[in-house]
Formats: structure tokens, C-alpha cells, sequence
């Protein structure tokens, strides 16, 4: 299991600054190997109002476009600058990549940021089609655009289900450092098991069920992404056998449901009810249990109650935020703010803390 390491001596923890921080996912992920985050942005009220309440530790939280942030207003050096810049005009997800797409310069601020408070160590998060956009041009950029300021570049596409993460999700993970190190990448855990293997799960993933079974809300047979214009029909995943699909930012576009979705749907609400517990089942959901650090002030865990879950999912239903967390793996101390749209957009587009620290751990352990 994952324990976490939240710092007590902030005196000496590593430091880092996240630009394009949402709601703080890879800020918790650093965190959680020991870090401390003493500056973040990002122009998103209420991901900043989540990040400020969620990160009491933070020196300096602002709610400011990119564009107008100055790198060099009286920052203080830190050990890693960490981020993920906006990602719309690399995705692939609308069928459709635009080389010359203004968004795509957004990462040009972040080169920025590193070249003028030069830390040790960056981390960039984006999407996989960043990789061959252009048939590859914007990689090369990016490469040459950190070797210009003196950073040794590597980077890897993660499928975040490969380090325990209840979610297949392909995320590209860039890393720099400016002393010309080669950097050792966590090893995964998980692997997607050969077709031919006699074992009774497809996936030696962790599961939806895995991640949800003890919650409180009743719970389907099938995790369902409707269909869209560019599927031919909805997509299902067995939650006691597969992970789930990749959580985006509309949070209606998932369901659990008692049957397979055959068509288009429209998932019912979830049913209100108190957060509590049934047995723990398994080290990812204790993991998600921790106590928060000691910066979450009032912070009451949630009851227990006896015997196991039987309550079973009667139709369709959408997700609980709660669960969007957990299958993002944010533990539940963790809360968001805003609408539970606006709580389901932070939630789709946070980087996975669960992986973010295995890899601040490994960089930390190489400071």
C-alpha cells in the first residue's frame, strides 16, 4: 500500500510551484511524497477556491491567467515547477489537431516560468496526441525548447492504470532536470495481462468495484459512457472485473448501470445520502480513507457500519462526485468546490494524485 508522507517540517520539505494547478491534483500528489507547495495559479474560480481550501500550507495561490503572471515578481527559489498546461488543442479527443492552434502555445509560459526561476527538477502533464501532433513537430519543439534553457528532457506516455490507478487513462509525462540526469521512472505495478493468460480478469487492474465497493451509494454491474457522435453506441466495462474508462469533464457522460447500455442515455440522479462506510475491502480503499494532513483543520471521518454492502443499483444512475474522486483517486478528505458540475470538471481534468506520487518520490529521491 501507499502510504502517505504529508511533511510535518515544512522547514525542510521540497518546494514547488503549480502552474495550470485545477484543483490540485499533482499538488496533492507531491504532497503525499513529502512536498510542500508554496505557489500555484490558475484562472478557474472555483478550482482555486478548492485549491486554496485544500491547500492551507500554500504561501501564494492566485486566480490569474498565465499570461499575466510574472515568474520573476519576488518567487523564491523552488525545487520543482510542475503543471499541466491546457490541452484542448493537442487532444485528439474531437477528432481533430490543430499545429498552429493558439492553446498550444500555452506551454511556452511554462518554459517561461522554468527559465526564470530555474528549479532542479519539472514535471508537465498533457495529453497523448501532444506526442505526434504535426507528425511529431511539436515534440521536437518542446524538447528543444527546454534544451535551450539547459534542462534534460524525457518524457513517457502513462497509462495511469498501470500504477494502480482505477481508471485507464493515457496521460503524457514530460520530466527536466538541469543537471543532465537521466531520470529512473517509477516502475507500474499493474499490467495489462497477455490475451492468453488464464487468470479470471482481463486487466490486472484495479476495478471500479475495487474503488467504490464500500461507499454507500448503490452500486451497478456496469460502468457505461454513453455514446457520442463519433461512437457508434455506448461502451460498458464490467465494474467487478475492469477499471473504468477515462473520467472527462462532463461528468453526465457516465453512469452505472444494473444492465449493459445498448443505446443513448440519459443516467437518473444519485441518491442523496451521508457519506459513511462499509467494511474496508481492499489497501486501495483504506488508502483513500487517510487522515488528511495537518493543514485540514475539522476534518471528521466518516462512519463505518456493520456487515457487507448488498444494496444493488435498480436502472441507471449518474456518478456520485464522491465516487468521480475516488476513481481519481483524490482521498476523501479531499473537497471540491463549486456546483457538482463545476466539481466534476476539476475532478475530469486533475492529474490522478495516487500516480503523481510515485513520481514526485522518485524525483524527490533523486534532489
Amino acid at each position: 500500500m501507499l502510504f502517505s508522507n504529508y511533511s510535518v517540517t515544512y522547514k525542510d520539505a521540497p518546494t514547488c510551484i503549480d502552474l495550470f494547478c485545477g484543483a490540485g491534483g499533482l499538488s496533492l500528489g507531491f504532497a503525499q511524497a513529502g512536498g510542500i507547495p508554496v505557489a500555484a495559479l490558475d484562472c478557474d474560480r472555483d478550482s482555486i477556491e478548492t485549491y486554496r481550501n485544500m491547500f492551507g500550507v500554500c504561501q501564494d495561490v492566485q486566480c490569474i491567467r498565465i499570461e499575466d503572471w510574472n515568474p520573476g515578481d519576488g518567487m523564491k527559489p523552488v525545487d520543482l515547477i510542475i503543471g499541466g498546461p491546457p490541452c484542448q488543442g493537442f487532444s485528439m479527443a474531437r477528432g481533430a489537431r490543430f499545429v498552429d492552434d493558439p492553446r498550444n502555445s500555452l506551454y511556452k509560459y511554462f518554459v517561461k516560468a522554468v527559465a526564470a526561476l530555474k528549479p532542479g527538477w519539472f514535471v508537465m502533464e498533457n495529453v497523448p496526441g501532444i506526442i505526434s501532433i504535426g507528425g511529431g513537430v511539436v515534440l521536437e519543439q518542446i524538447y528543444a525548447d527546454f534544451e535551450q534553457i539547459g534542462y534534460r528532457l524525457t518524457h513517457r506516455v502513462i497509462n495511469m492504470a498501470d500504477y494502480g490507478v482505477p481508471q485507464a487513462r493515457k496521460r503524457a509525462i514530460f520530466v527536466g532536470n538541469c543537471w543532465g540526469r537521466e531520470f529512473e521512472w517509477p516502475e507500474p505495478e499493474y499490467i495489462k495481462m497477455p490475451k492468453d493468460a488464464e487468470i479470471w480478469m482481463e486487466w490486472n487492474y484495479r476495478t471500479v468495484d475495487m474503488a467504490v465497493g464500500d461507499l454507500p451509494w448503490p452500486a451497478g454491474n456496469y460502468f457505461s459512457h454513453r455514446a457520442n457522435s463519433k461512437m457508434r453506441g455506448p461502451r460498458n466495462r464490467n465494474v467487478f472485473t475492469q477499471p473504468a474508462f477515462t473520467l472527462r469533464v462532463r461528468g453526465d457522460e457516465f453512469a452505472f448501470c444494473e444492465e449493459p447500455a445498448t443505446g443513448a442515455f440519459s443516467p437518473g440522479s444519485c441518491p442523496e445520502m451521508e457519506l459513511f462506510y462499509y467494511p474496508c475491502q481492499n489497501d486501495f480503499q483504506e488508502t483513500m480513507r487517510e487522515k488528511p494532513p495537518a493543514w485540514i483543520k475539522g476534518y471528521v471521518q466518516p462512519r463505518e457500519v456493520a456487515g457487507p454492502k448488498t444494496n444493488r443499483l435498480v436502472g441507471t444512475r449518474r456518478l456520485a462526485v464522491r465516487e468521480q474522486a475516488r476513481l481519481q483517486t483524490f482521498p476523501d478528505w479531499f473537497q471540491f468546490s463549486g456546483t457538482p458540475y463545476s466539481q466534476g470538471r476539476q475532478i475530469g481534468n486533475a492529474v490522478p494524485p495516487l500516480f503523481a506520487r510515485q513520481l514526485f518520490a522518485k524525483i524527490i529521491s533523486q534532489l
